[in-house]
């Protein structure tokens, strides 16, 4: 697969399977910033601090891990062209006020992974204002980054950028190559989406394999610049607040 044949799935979810998503999501802001081992962290807003990002939520949700397993598994497949396994989930939250992601490719933050394809499901309506996303489809191979892991600036400026407004239950499939950035969230409601990553279930890439690498990864990075952050690649356009206590070996949360 390639950005070429990145798509909106309409309707994703049924509004059942919606409905438990949204329920789940809700519960999971609630956890308490540092409390889950795979990472659930809190961004400055000027409205205080907010969630921003629940990482590896299917280890501790049973019913999000069924619609990744599920119906979304079902999707990655079908643009994949063989079996897939998810590697990866995460709910990005962008809170009013929640910053945005700056332009960069999957495939920088997954550089062993296989062919890969990520599922962003919109829970809340992902738009313009909220902060959707802008992709650049047409690119197969990684382009020029700064330190950070961003795009350099000469190359986004030279892409053609479409902006993909999702409503709730629609899912943009991409891959790892095709460029994307987001906006700040402009409105006075929440824009989550549940982000669903897989590769070919033959490949040998799986979610153990990938959180310990990114474990170790992110420490060596924080170690090198005393960052805290909230991805390998300091893509995140927001000012990221470290929690006061990080829960080490067992989650706190439950």
């Amino acid at each position: 697969m390639d950005s070429t044949t990145s798509a909106v799935a309409t309707a994703a979810l049924t509004p059942t399977e919606l409905d438990t998503l949204v329920h789940a999501a809700a519960e999971i802001e609630g956890w308490a910033a540092g409390s889950h081992v795979w990472g659930h962290y809190a961004e400055q807003t000027d409205h205080g601090p907010a969630i921003c990002r629940t990482e590896n939520v299917s280890a501790c949700r049973p019913d999000v891990r069924a619609l990744v397993d599920g119906p979304l598994r079902a999707i990655a497949t079908a643009h994949l062209g063989t079996d897939a396994n998810a590697f990866k989930d995460k709910i990005n939250y962008k809170q009013p006020g929640g910053a945005g992601f700056l332009p960069h490719q999957d495939r920088h933050a997954y550089p062993d992974a296989p062919d890969l394809v990520s599922l962003l499901v919109a829970i809340d309506a992902c738009t313009e204002a909220s902060g959707c996303l802008w992709i650049a489809p047409g690119v197969d191979h990684l382009l020029p980054t700064d330190d950070r892991g961003v795009v350099e600036d000469h190359v986004t400026d030279a892409l053609d950028w479409e902006m993909v407004e999702l409503a709730p239950g629609d899912a943009l499939v991409i891959d790892g190559w095709l460029p994307h950035w987001s906006d700040a969230n402009r409105t006075d409601a929440a824009r989550r989406v549940l982000v669903a990553s897989y590769a070919p279930a033959g490949s040998g890439y799986t979610r153990d394999g990938y959180y310990s690498k990114r474990a170790a990864e992110m420490a060596a990075s924080t170690a090198a610049d005393g960052r805290f952050r909230i991805s390998t690649h300091a893509d995140f356009a927001g000012e990221e607040v470290a929690p006061e206590h990080r829960a080490e070996g067992a989650c706190s949360h439950a």
